[in-house]
């Protein structure tokens, strides 16, 4: 009688990928993105227990599984090929020879059209020899080395450069000195400046405020330089061309519309001049209280 199959009724019919424990457990896959590890799952979607070794990451193949970016499937690849989690067995090229790829944690299965040494340099479970960089010291961490504690967290030893200070700390100096700051003196040490000659409140010839505004003699001096003033200028113009004309020559009245000109003004008796000169004179002086 013939023995029937053993049905799994624990899980959905049909085929599946198996991922090891130790392949998910292992710092190679920690280290993934995840885009290559959707990209792994891809790859091992693909198994069928006699093609390691001819898996494809083409982007025609990955453009039916909803994989649009070149960018994205590449940088993906390159991560599962530093990590060893696959391993190339043939290099694609134009135009339209694809590469194949191997899972690591399978063994692989001898096909023909591999590239020369691929199979010489292939080894299962290569993927556990990878191993995560050392990350970069923390602020915290560099901090606690610069202090002294290393990075175990005990103090380490004192040096002998440090054994040799006093335990209480080293003495400073004081900056000012024993006695005090020395207070600079305001003056200079043999007294202010003080002047060779002594100052007068008024000037030499007097105040011009109590000078008299008008004498005889300011007056007398007065008429003699504007009498001597105008006999020079008389005496200057008399060989010129030039005629000196004075405002009071200008009178509308006595113009002449036939010639042209002013007519000159009457002279005033030399008597009458001699009276209003006196008069002048006289109202000067009694203002000037004399």
């Amino acid at each position: 009688m013939a023995r029937k199959g053993r049905i799994d009724d624990s899980r959905e019919p049909g085929g599946y990928c198996a991922l090891p424990w130790s392949v998910i457990d292992s710092q190679a896959f920690q280290s993934l993105s995840y885009p290559a590890v959707a990209l792994l799952i891809e790859l091992a979607r693909q198994y069928v227990r006699n093609n390691n070794g001819r898996l494809l990451l083409s982007a025609n193949y990955l453009r039916s599984r909803q994989w649009h970016s070149k960018d994205v499937i590449e940088r993906a690849r390159r991560e599962l090929l530093d990590v060893k989690l696959i391993y190339q067995t043939v290099q694609g090229h134009r135009p339209n020879k694809a590469s194949w790829y191997a899972l690591t944690w399978y063994t692989l299965d001898r096909l023909p059209d591999y590239d020369a040494g691929a199979v010489e340099g292939f080894r299962r479970g290569m993927y556990a020899s990878f191993q995560l960089p050392t990350p970069a010291p923390t602020r915290e961490a560099l901090f606690e080395k610069w202090r002294g504690y290393g990075v175990t967290g005990q103090k380490k030893p004192a040096s002998k450069i440090d054994r040799l200070s006093p335990a209480d700390g080293a003495e400073r100096a004081a900056i000012a000195p024993a006695g005090g700051v020395e207070s600079l003196s305001t003056a200079p040490a043999h007294g202010a400046i003080r002047a060779l000659l002594p100052t007068r409140s008024t000037p030499a010839n007097g105040h011009h405020l109590d000078k008299p505004f008008c004498t005889a003699d300011s007056v007398q001096s007065a008429s003699l330089q504007s009498t001597a003033q105008a006999t020079d200028d008389d005496a200057a113009n008399e060989g010129s061309d030039f005629e000196r004309v004075h405002d009071c020559d200008l009178d509308p009245t006595r113009f002449d519309s036939n010639t042209g000109d002013f007519c000159p003004p009457p002279k005033a008796p030399a008597r009458q001049q001699k009276q209003a000169a006196d008069r002048w004179v006289k109202t000067a002086l009694n203002q000037s209280g004399k």
